[in-house]
């Protein structure tokens, strides 16, 4: 499956992130899932996708028809399903879906950024979501990544003026999004 570097389970995968500032990435497939399917043929062959998995993560997958403990474990209902977790294996964010890969990149970066905003540490959490305003910026996730910008500046700051800013970029650049509509409460 790709050159990505899939570890062979969640034990091995705590092991490669003892110490390092990475999390661990779990794919959860069924072999007659279509979502999945395109996933392993497509995203996980694009380069820059098995770059960031192999650089940011210690990937492990999961077949959830052999995996049945891992599956119950983190309740997987519907694949292909994505999980960043820490290195206990405490999830920090999942997504469920297949995504072409520039879109793909850009949820991995929105997850990223989430699972790091979660732990408060804004300042990563500001990278990641400013790589997908710069580099995605009409991606679907895009108005959520400039939501949480808003949200880790002023909490790293404490200035309310950032939550102001946001609104503005928000309601001139995204005006009928869902997140400008959270937004609209610091106008």
């Amino acid at each position: 499956m790709s050159n990505i570097k899939w570890l062979k389970s969640l034990e091995e995968a705590q092991k490669e992130v003892r110490g390092l500032n990475k999390l661990i990435f779990m794919f959860f497939h069924h072999p007659h899932c279509g979502g999945c399917k395109k996933t392993m043929e497509i995203d996980f062959n694009e380069p820059r996708v098995a770059e960031i998995i192999n650089r940011d993560f210690a990937p492990v997958s999961f077949t959830v028809t052999e995996a049945e403990d891992m599956t119950a474990r983190y309740n997987i209902e519907w694949t292909p399903t994505f999980i960043l977790a820490d290195g206990n294996g405490k999830e920090l964010e999942r997504w469920v879906g297949y995504l072409p890969p520039e879109d793909f990149i850009s949820q991995i970066y929105l997850t990223e950024g989430l699972s790091a905003f979660h732990r408060n540490r804004f300042k990563e959490a500001e990278g990641d979501f400013e790589w997908i305003i710069d580099n995605n910026p009409d991606s679907d996730v895009a108005p959520e990544a400039r939501y949480y910008m808003g949200v880790a500046l002023y909490k790293e700051s404490g200035d309310p003026v950032h939550l102001s800013r946001t609104w503005e970029s928000m309601h001139k650049r995204y005006p009928d999004d869902y997140w400008t509509k959270k937004a609209s409460a610091w106008s």
